[in-house]
C-alpha cells in the first residue's frame, strides 16, 4: 500500500469503529440517574453479563435466571471469553461488556473485512468496499419511511437488524470475527481451520450452521476437482464442533418448527414493519374461501421479493455479476451460503421465540456484503459508475442517521437507578444465592418517562447481573428462546405474591422447598404476608428497596 492509502485505510477504520461501538460504548456507565442502557442493551447485554458473572466452571454454568438449573440449548463461548479476560485483567466484565469488548472487536472485524476484501479483489479498493458495507449496508427501510413519513428510519421495517447494530448481538459479532478469520485462513492454510471452526457453533450456533453450510459446500466442489484436503479437515472439524457443541446443547433437537412465511406474514401484517394491510386482508379472505389460486401465489411471491429486496437492500446489485461467482470455487459457495440462510427463517421459526431465527438472515447479509463488495471493485471506472458507487454509500450513511441519533441521546431509555445498585451490592455480599425477585408485568411500564428503571423496562436478568446470585425466576424471554420450562414457577411466584395459595404454611413451603434465601422487593412491591408469619427477616430498606431473608 501507498502511503496515502495507509492513511486513507486508518482513517476509515477510525471512522468506522466509532459507529460500530456506538450503540455500546455509552451503557453499563453510571449517570445522575443511575446507570444507564441505550437500546436492546437493556435486556440483550444484561444478560450476558448475568452469565459471565455464573461463570466459575465453563463447562458447568448455573442459570442465572432459573435457580437450581445449569446452562443448556445455549452458546456461551463469547461470555466464557469476557469472564476470562476479565479475571486475567482485573477489570470488571461490565467494561469489557460495554465499552472495551466493542472497541477492540470492531477495529478487529474492520481490518479481517479489509484484508478478506483485498485478498478476493485484488485491489485497495475491494478491502475499502468491504469495511464500509460491514459498517453502513443497510435494509430499503428506510425508502419506505422516507416516502411515508417523510423522515428517516426503518433499518429492521423487512425484520433484519443490518450492519450498523452488528455489536448489539455480542456472540454475534464474535462469530463474525471467528468467520473472517477462517475465511481468510481457508484461502491460505486451511489446516487451521481444525483449531479455530469447532469455536462458532458454540459461539452462536445459526453462525455454525451458516459457516459450515459454505465450509461442506467448499469443500464438496473441491472434491468434484479432485482435491481431497478439504473435505478431510471439514470432516475432522465438523466432528470436533459437534462434540463441543454437544456438551451446552444436549437438548437441543426440536427447537425448530416449519411454519413457511411466518417472517413474510407477519411483516405486512405488523404495523411495526412493512405494514400492508390491504394485502394482508386480502391474503386471509383468499384462504379462507380455500381459493388457493393464482391470486393467492401472486400475493405470496410479491411479499416474499417484498422481505429479500427490503431486507438485502443494495446488496441485491451482486445479482448482476452472478456469472462471474459462479466461475470461481469460494464465491459459489459463498453464492450458495447466502441463500442457505435466506431459506431457513423463511421456511422456519424458533420454538418459543418465532423471531429469533432471523439471525439466520443476519449471516445471509453478512455474505452478500462480501459479494458486493466483490461487484462494486469491479465496476469500470467511468464516472457515472463512480457516481453510483458514492451514491451508494452517502445514502446508507444517511440512512443510519436516525441510529446514531437515538444512541446519542440523553436520558438512556433504560436504566438502574443509584438506590437499586446500592441495594443489589449490598444483597452481592450476602451468602446464600436463590433470589425471589416479584413476577414482571409489562403492562406497569405504560406512560412512564425515560429512563424506565430496569424492573419495569423489560424481563430481565438484571438482579444476578448485579449480584452473581441465581434469580428463581427472571427473563423468561430467554428462558423461552433455550426451551427451559418455566412457566410452573410463574405460576407459583404469581400465587405467592397474590396470596393465591390456601394457607400460610402454603406459602412458607413455596419459599423453603424452592431453597430461596431472599426476596427482592423494589417500590411498590408488597409481601401478601407479614414477615414474621412467613418466618422472613428484612436485611435491607432504604428508598423502597427491601430484602429479605428467609429463615432456614
Amino acid at each position: 500500500m501507498s502511503k496515502g492509502q495507509k492513511i486513507l485505510l486508518v482513517f476509515t477504520i477510525l471512522i468506522c469503529t466509532f459507529f460500530q461501538s456506538l450503540p455500546m460504548i455509552r451503557s453499563g456507565l453510571k449517570y445522575d440517574y443511575g446507570i444507564g442502557f441505550w437500546g436492546p442493551n437493556g435486556h440483550d447485554a444484561i444478560w450476558h453479563l448475568a452469565l459471565i458473572n455464573q461463570i466459575k466452571n465453563p463447562f458447568k454454568i448455573p442459570h442465572p435466571t432459573i435457580s437450581g438449573q445449569y446452562l443448556e440449548n445455549y452458546h456461551p463461548f463469547y461470555d466464557i471469553f469476557i469472564a476470562t479476560l476479565s479475571k486475567i485483567t482485573f477489570i470488571n466484565p461490565s467494561i469489557w461488556l460495554f465499552q472495551l469488548f466493542p472497541i477492540l472487536s470492531s477495529v478487529i472485524f474492520l481490518l479481517l473485512s479489509f484484508k478478506l476484501g483485498k485478498l478476493l479483489t485484488k485491489k485497495f479498493s475491494g478491502g475499502i468496499y468491504l469495511v464500509l458495507l460491514n459498517t453502513f449496508a443497510t435494509s430499503f427501510g428506510w425508502v419506505v419511511t422516507l416516502i411515508k413519513n417523510k423522515n428517516l428510519g426503518g433499518e429492521s421495517l423487512f425484520w433484519a437488524m443490518q450492519s450498523f447494530s452488528n455489536q448489539l448481538n455480542p456472540p454475534f459479532i464474535f462469530s463474525l470475527l471467528l468467520i473472517l478469520i477462517c475465511l481468510i485462513i481457508l484461502k491460505k492454510k486451511p489446516f487451521l481451520l481444525i483449531f479455530l471452526s469447532p469455536f462458532i457453533p458454540i459461539t452462536k450456533s445459526y453462525g455454525g450452521v451458516v459457516f459450515f453450510a459454505f465450509f461442506f459446500i467448499f469443500s464438496f466442489l473441491k472434491l468434484l476437482k479432485k482435491q481431497t484436503s478439504y473435505i478431510k479437515i471439514f470432516t475432522i472439524s465438523f466432528i470436533l464442533s459437534i462434540l463441543l457443541f454437544l456438551i451446552y446443547n444436549k437438548n437441543s433437537t426440536g427447537l425448530f418448527i416449519f411454519k413457511p412465511f411466518w417472517f413474510i406474514h407477519s411483516m405486512i401484517e405488523s404495523a411495526d414493519r412493512f405494514y400492508l394491510p390491504k394485502i394482508a386482508n386480502m391474503r386471509y379472505s383468499l384462504l379462507a374461501s380455500d381459493k388457493v389460486g393464482p391470486r393467492l401465489i401472486t400475493i405470496e411471491l410479491v411479499s416474499l421479493v417484498i422481505f429479500i429486496l427490503g431486507n438485502f437492500g443494495y446488496r441485491t446489485l451482486f445479482l448482476f455479476k452472478t456469472k462471474l461467482y459462479l466461475k470461481n470455487i469460494f464465491t459459489k459457495s459463498i453464492l450458495f451460503t447466502i441463500l442457505f440462510s435466506l431459506i431457513i427463517p423463511i421456511f422456519f421459526i424458533q420454538k418459543g421465540t418465532a423471531w429469533n431465527t432471523i439471525q439466520f438472515l443476519y449471516y445471509s447479509l453478512f455474505f452478500a456484503n462480501i459479494l458486493l463488495a466483490i461487484t462494486l471493485s469491479n465496476i469500470k471506472k467511468k464516472r457515472f459508475n463512480k457516481f453510483i458507487i458514492f451514491a451508494i454509500f452517502v445514502t446508507s450513511f444517511i440512512a443510519n442517521l436516525p441510529n446514531y441519533k437515538s444512541y446519542l441521546g440523553n436520558p438512556a431509555p433504560a436504566s438502574l437507578p443509584t438506590t437499586e445498585l446500592e441495594a443489589l451490592n449490598f444483597l452481592k455480599k450476602q451468602p446464600g444465592n436463590a433470589v425471589l425477585t416479584y413476577p414482571y408485568d409489562k403492562f406497569k411500564k405504560s406512560n412512564l418517562q425515560t429512563p424506565i428503571p430496569l424492573y419495569l423496562y423489560e424481563t430481565t436478568a438484571y438482579v444476578p447481573a448485579f449480584t452473581g446470585k441465581q434469580t428463581f425466576l427472571s427473563d423468561e424471554m430467554n428462558l423461552s428462546i433455550s426451551g427451559y420450562d418455566w412457566k410452573q414457577r410463574r405460576q407459583d411466584s404469581d400465587n405467592f405474591f397474590s396470596n393465591k395459595f390456601s394457607n400460610i404454611f402454603e406459602s412458607k413451603g413455596f419459599l423453603l422447598n424452592n431453597n430461596i434465601d431472599y426476596i427482592y422487593l423494589t417500590k411498590n412491591q408488597n409481601l401478601p404476608h407479614k414477615p414474621k408469619n412467613l418466618e422472613i427477616e428484612k436485611i435491607y430498606d432504604s428508598d423502597g428497596i427491601r430484602i429479605y431473608q428467609i429463615q432456614k
